[in-house]
């Protein structure tokens, strides 16, 4: 079995991304193509928890460095236990956001 494949789709909020994501997703299961759909921050339930913290407005304000480890410690939760094991079992893994919305 060959590995799977991994997108991500990039971009600010409302451009778009989620439609998208959707006509892939379809396109890809049409073609019986096994396809996961997730998102970052986020994507496992440590992750998503991190994602409620770094993005609660009603909380003290997060230091930079620390909302940065936040994430990446949120996108190593991610990877672990959703991305690595889709890629190793041939599923192509479509996701909202990745590395180039740290760096935005």
């Amino acid at each position: 079995m060959s590995r799977g494949k991994f997108i991500t789709l990039e971009g600010g909020e409302g451009v778009g991304k989620t439609t998208n994501l959707a006509f892939i997703q379809a396109h890809l299961a049409q073609h019986d193509i096994d396809v996961v759909v997730t998102r970052e921050p986020g994507g496992t339930v440590l992750a998503e928890k991190i994602r409620q913290l770094v993005l609660d407005k009603d909380s003290e304000t997060i230091a930079e460095t620390a909302e940065l480890l936040l994430v990446f410690a949120a996108r190593a939760q991610h990877i672990k236990h959703v991305i690595e094991p889709a890629l190793a079992r041939g599923a192509w893994v479509l996701c909202d956001r990745f590395t180039d919305a740290t760096y935005a």
